[in-house]
């Protein structure tokens, strides 16, 4: 009769699994930071640009930004050729100087309001506590409206319009990207699942 496999080789076998499989499942994605409203916010107060020159001003908690999102509704789109649309990220005033821009997207009139995910090139680093402004801009000709709302529980920041301070938020949410697992990693994740379950399995 062969002797049983020491308990401990299992343990370290599913642990090694489990850690990797949290790595996968949750190590991805979009992480969360600062926002002046949820995802089922029905917004119906907008501002419209480039008629009016909008900031929104924040004050992060983590030590970089990767994405903004902003509620958005295209009205003029050239005819069904889209507008091109970016933010600017503003350090301590909403003039103050632009430290990264997200990359330029198309947006289409699509009738609705959306919330669009607007990405810096990379994980842009700020410093914590420090105010911060967010200026939607129009790259083209066209129009669009971005979602604005009075009265506002953000304590963070303040809505900007054309260079003056407003009581309200324009609708937003920020934070930073978490780069998905690499392929070394969920080959490391198969590799240590069919280790892990094979010695759970095997009896003496």
């Amino acid at each position: 009769m062969k002797p049983e496999r020491p308990k401990s080789i299992r343990a370290v076998a599913i642990s090694a699994f489990a850690g990797l499989a949290t790595t996968a499942l949750f190590g991805q994605g979009l992480l969360g930071d600062q926002a002046s409203g949820t995802t089922g916010e029905m917004i119906q107060v907008f501002s419209q640009i480039p008629d009016n020159q909008d900031a929104q001003s924040f004050t992060p908690s983590l030590s970089a930004v990767g994405f903004v999102q902003f509620q958005t509704f295209v009205f003029q789109d050239n005819n069904g050729a889209g507008v091109t649309f970016a933010v600017n990220l503003r350090q301590g005033a909403y003039n103050g100087p632009i430290i990264s821009s997200t990359t330029p997207v198309v947006l289409l009139n699509r009738l609705i309001t959306q919330i669009g995910t607007f990405y810096f090139p990379a994980n842009v680093s700020v410093t914590p506590g420090q105010l911060y402004f967010f200026e939607p801009v129009l790259l083209s000709t066209g129009s669009l409206d971005v979602g604005y709302k009075n009265p506002s529980s953000y304590l963070g920041g303040d809505a900007w319009n054309n260079g003056l301070q407003d009581t309200g938020d324009y609708w937003f949410r920020e934070g930073i990207v978490v780069p998905e697992p690499s392929v070394i990693a969920l080959f490391s994740l198969g590799v240590a699942g069919l280790f892990g379950f094979r010695l759970v399995g095997r009896k003496s």
